[in-house]
């Protein structure tokens, strides 16, 4: 029996991705958004109902996770089709040897990357309740927070929306406090970073520019001075330069800075638009401390 969503179903699932995370938003000068899978039919099996599995990369291991739990649609916050594919080749391309399983089991796919990294209480401003050290949606009276726009879509979006975050903390707190209050949100054992201050406890932090994944872009687009920049990667030149600017850099591997995001928000607003979902347990980021 297919697993197949009718259109209409399929088009729910993505009028409550996109009600929070508007097509709009993404940057489209490069990114890949949308419906990158369509699997939908004209009529579904009966009983079949949506069940959408949410991961940050979409893996052959994700994929048969997907199979296994019964998905017939996935969220993929990074863009499983990049940047473009001219033919499948299965043989050539492991990716391609999932799309084309994700095709024959009837598992649509869909991916909001940027949009998601600009929209407001989108994964950056989940990032900046975490580098404060509270919980999401908790009180941050003492956070300013600005959008960096970046190369930021059309110019008539909302002004709290870019690509990048800019805070401004009332009380500032010390490196060693931002990084235990990371470690601490994200979930993770191990931060990397770069401060001219080898006693963390003495650098004190008052402006963070933050980025989720690569802030390599977002930064170049900042103007003000900031204490610390905060982000899943950066090259080991742009974190020299800053390093050596007094600046300090705390990199967390790029899908660290996302992935938590999937199961403390993303999740619960799909619950809320009455789309059954499920946060991928075989997701994780490639790259491990040993």
């Amino acid at each position: 029996m297919s697993r197949a969503l009718s259109r209409s179903q399929l088009q729910r699932v993505v009028k409550a991705i996109t009600k929070y995370y508007p097509p709009s938003y993404a940057d489209s000068s490069w990114d890949n958004t949308g419906l990158l899978i369509d699997c939908s039919v004209d009529q579904a099996s009966t009983n079949v109902e949506p069940k959408v599995l949410l991961t940050v990369d979409l893996t052959a291991s994700v994929v048969q996770e997907a199979v296994d739990k019964h998905c017939n649609a996935i969220l993929a916050y990074h863009p499983f089709i990049f940047p473009s594919w001219k033919n499948l080749n299965p043989y050539k391309n492991p990716q391609h040897k999932s799309a084309i399983r994700l095709i024959q089991e009837g598992i649509s796919v869909y991916c909001p990357h940027t949009a998601v990294d600009a929209a407001k209480d989108g994964v950056n401003d989940w990032l900046v309740y975490g580098v404060a050290g509270h919980d999401w949606y908790g009180v941050v009276s003492n956070v300013v927070i600005e959008p960096i726009k970046g190369n930021c879509i059309n110019g008539e979006e909302p002004s709290e929306v870019g690509y990048g975050r800019l805070v401004t903390l009332a009380t500032p707190l010390t490196l060693q406090q931002i990084v235990d209050n990371i470690k601490k949100a994200l979930g993770i054992d191990y931060v990397q970073v770069a401060s001219p201050n080898e006693n963390f406890d003495k650098h004190i932090i008052r402006r963070i520019a933050l980025c989720a994944g690569s802030g390599s872009g977002v930064f170049k687009s900042l103007h003000e001075e900031v204490d610390l920049y905060y982000t899943g990667e950066l090259s080991h030149h742009e974190i020299l330069r800053y390093r050596e600017s007094g600046k300090a850099v705390i990199v967390c591997n790029h899908s660290n800075t996302e992935r938590g995001f999937l199961k403390e928000e993303m999740s619960k607003k799909l619950s809320k638009q009455g789309i059954r979902n499920v946060v991928s347990e075989m997701d994780a980021d490639p790259l491990r401390v040993v």
